[in-house]
């Protein structure tokens, strides 16, 4: 039985993703952390945060109230748990944007 290139290619391919899926080789990215920031970044890093949690929130409740409009299926309870989501979101990104404290440079 002779394989054409296409079927030898496929099962290299499963081999090797078996192999892969089979060890124990864990791929796990780290974090990008600044190595220090100095006051002027750190003023200006927090305050654009927190201009973004706020935007982000506005928008999503844009989001929640247009999706109330669009399906009124089990409204008001559906926005309201979304709702209620994002403010806990909202509110821990707020608490983390306030008490980040970089490494001074």
């Amino acid at each position: 039985m002779r394989l054409s290139g296409i079927d030898g290619l496929i099962i290299v391919l499963l081999a090797v993703g078996v192999a892969v899926l089979a060890s124990d080789v864990k791929i796990v990215a780290q974090p990008a952390v600044p190595s220090c920031v100095t006051d002027e970044e750190r003023v200006v890093i927090r305050a654009m945060t927190l201009e973004a949690v706020n935007q982000a929130m506005t928008d999503h409740m844009k989001v929640l109230f247009a999706g109330w409009l669009k399906d009124p299926r089990d409204q008001p309870n559906r926005a309201s748990a979304g709702l209620q989501a994002a403010i806990a979101a909202y509110q821990k990104a707020r608490h983390d944007a306030l008490h980040w404290t970089p490494k001074e440079c």
